[in-house]
């Protein structure tokens, strides 16, 4: 696995995690410049989650779940008298629960598995200051009243301390912080002024911004952070030395500045940690509102559930919404949504939805009838979306895509989904990565609008996109232009959009400052349903932004690429799938390799793909089009053995070419 220990809190993150980014070499180290990635080994729950090795709960309270009395209070009372490090367990059954909150530290929910225990949630409560639609059937979130913007914060000048992979930040006031690891010590939002212009160092470059003003975006945004302050970054005090706090991970972006007047805010008290969510099915349906809305969270985990929400209303729904959290795991869960069609245009979906997150693990979940499976929705960054399964799904792009302003450096890897969208409906995006992704087009999901695979729209900069496959029937051609944008390329790049709101113009720094580098495309081969066809795979040195002026990447000097740019060796999860399972350095891959759905061999099936695969249709939901599946984690993922990262071969040739087509 990627992490050595559970939940070595004190010594293993007060030792190592306070360790700058450019202390220790990373995975994509002589591939993406340092200026345009972040530290990604470190995302997720700290030591990995740790209640495998957790006692039972044995209070009379937790005894009671188990004579036949599951509700929401029921639920509750049990959780407040966990002693620490414990689980709850719910027994099998199909239980009517209404709304609870879960405000609890170092305790598990745990199901007697997805297909075994069920919870049909009657009702929702608003919650951690959120209300309207905001509606939440369980909320996992601090006890502190008050969270973010919406009242009750601290608020203090950062005065300096502004370098990237900076870990010592200086605050015009402390008042209200505490020293502590991930979990304990209290967390704090970063932020600044929006650029008020295209972009900084120089015009074309990063223009971090989420309103409708110079050219920035259709719809503006940013409806949780601080107005007029979008770009925002979620850390962990771990020092306190007067006014200088040492923060958990150092700085990920490149541009904090005097003049865009930092800042940072915080909530009173620790956030509710080290609690997590296994094992059950969460059925939604009945409530009218949302599923799991986490909120002023750290070391949290949504692991091995089923969610599902067969709901035919017109509210907008979430199934795992996070607010102003870090480091958390949302692991192995199946998502089913809302089936839609195009006509009329799908009602919004939104499976995961992030808001001021930082360090996040999305992985190895099936995302199943949903309009957007994984949808980074507001300022954000640092987070990881990985080996995650999309089916089923209806928009202009099913699956991945970034929504709002600001998302800076989110990982995107080993995912197989239709396509991904950097949009500018609510704001801008800068320096994210797409690493070893598997595009198969319309092959298992719809789309309304669009039909790239790679689609970064105006004011989407300085990302990296590096040893994707993509091939699908529907794709036309390899790239498309400014004018005529917005079709079914591989590599649409640029392009304005066609949201509703303010028009904003194409974008040509989108190229620009686009890395591309040992992508396999169906266009560029000549062998496309090969099993290890190296003529479509690129290393085109023009395509690598080395000549720009700012955050500038050299050429690899070599084109063997790691396995992954966030796991150190293959996770017990991944079974009997080759590790790494995408890219130009693989094989023979085992998902389907057509003339319709090309791969040159380089895509296997990932585990959760492999697993939905695996799944019979579920008899309590027999109406349900798609149909909803039976699930259980442990029967999917309980198999594998970690093993040490393979070495890259060596025999990949270049396409030879000096300029893109």
């Amino acid at each position: 696995m990627r992490r050595a220990h559970p939940f070595l809190f004190s010594i293993m993150l007060m030792l190592v995690l306070m360790v700058p980014t450019s202390a220790h070499a990373q995975l994509w180290s002589g591939i993406v410049d340092p200026t345009r990635a972040a530290d990604w080994s470190t995302v997720g729950v700290v030591g990995d989650i740790p209640s495998g090795s957790w006692a039972n709960c044995t209070t009379a309270a937790c005894n009671a779940l188990f004579g036949g009395s599951v509700t929401a209070t029921t639920i509750q009372n049990a959780l407040s008298s966990a002693p620490a490090n414990t689980v709850v367990r719910i027994p099998a059954g199909t239980f009517s629960v209404g709304a609870f909150n879960f405000t609890t530290n170092n305790v598990a929910l745990r199901g007697a598995g997805a297909d075994q225990t069920k919870l049909s949630m009657t009702g929702c409560q608003s919650g951690g200051g959120l209300g309207g639609t905001n509606c939440a059937t369980i909320h996992l979130m601090s006890g502190a009243t008050g969270v973010g913007v919406f009242g009750g914060v601290t608020t203090a000048n950062w005065t300096a301390g502004y370098a990237q992979g900076t870990t010592v930040i200086t605050l015009s006031s402390t008042t209200g912080l505490v020293a502590g690891a991930v979990g304990t010590g209290s967390l704090i939002v970063l932020d600044q002024l929006d650029d008020p212009s295209d972009g900084w160092p120089a015009t074309g470059d990063i223009y971090s911004c989420a309103n409708t003003a110079n050219n920035c975006s259709n719809k503006g945004g940013n409806q949780y952070a601080r107005p007029g302050r979008a770009q925002v970054q979620v850390v962990t005090v771990t020092g306190i030395n007067g006014n200088q706090v040492t923060i958990t991970p150092g700085l990920a972006y490149p541009n904090w500045r005097t003049s865009q007047s930092p800042g940072a805010y915080w909530n009173t008290g620790s956030p509710v940690h080290n609690s997590g969510i296994e094992n059950m099915t969460i059925d939604f349906s009945p409530s009218g509102g949302q599923a799991i809305y986490i909120i002023n969270a750290a070391n949290v985990w949504i692991t091995g559930n089923r969610i599902l929400n067969t709901n035919a209303g017109t509210a907008e729904t979430y199934h795992i919404f996070v607010l102003q959290s870090v480091h958390g795991t949302i692991r192995s869960n199946y998502i089913y949504g809302r089936p839609t069609t195009c006509n009329p245009f799908p009602l919004a979906n939104y499976a995961y939805s992030d808001q001021e997150v930082s360090d996040f693990l999305i992985e190895n979940n099936i995302w199943d009838s949903n309009t957007d499976s994984m949808l980074p929705n507001d300022p954000a960054g640092r987070n990881v979306f990985a080996y995650n399964t999309v089916v089923n799904g209806t928009v202009g792009v099913s699956g991945s895509q970034m929504h709002s302003g600001n998302v800076m450096m989110d990982l995107w890897e080993g995912n197989n989904t239709q396509s991904f969208m950097g949009d500018v409906t609510h704001g801008s995006h800068h320096f994210n990565t797409l690493f070893r992704n598997h595009f198969d087009g319309n092959s298992r999901n719809s789309s309304c609008t669009t039909g790239y695979a790679m689609g970064l729209l105006t004011n989407n900069r300085f990302f990296n996109l590096i040893g994707n496959v993509a091939g699908s029937s529907n794709y036309s051609k390899y790239e498309g232009d400014l004018g005529s944008a917005g079709g079914n390329e591989i590599f649409d790049l640029g392009w304005q959009g066609n949201n509703s709101g303010t028009p904003v113009n194409t974008d040509s720094n989108v190229t620009r400052t686009l890395m591309r580098w040992g992508n396999w495309d169906m266009f560029t081969s000549t062998n496309r349903t090969g099993t290890n066809d190296q003529t479509g795979t690129r290393f085109v040195s023009a395509e690598v932004p080395s000549g720009i002026t700012n955050f500038a990447n050299p050429v690899p000097a070599s084109q063997a690429l790691p396995a992954s740019f966030y796991l150190t060796s293959k996770p017990s999860w991944f079974g009997n799938v080759p590790f790494p399972a995408i890219g130009p350095d693989v094989s023979n891959g085992t998902a389907p390799n057509t003339a319709s759905i090309p791969t040159g061999g380089h895509a296997n099936k990932i585990p959760s793909r492999v697993c939905y695969e695996s799944l019979s249709n579920d008899s309590a939901y027999s109406g349900s089009s798609p149909s909803i599946k039976s699930f259980n984690a442990a029967a999917c993922y309980g198999g594998g053995t970690s093993v040490a990262q393979p070495i890259p071969p060596t025999a990949l040739q270049a396409v030879v070419q000096t300029t893109s087509p």
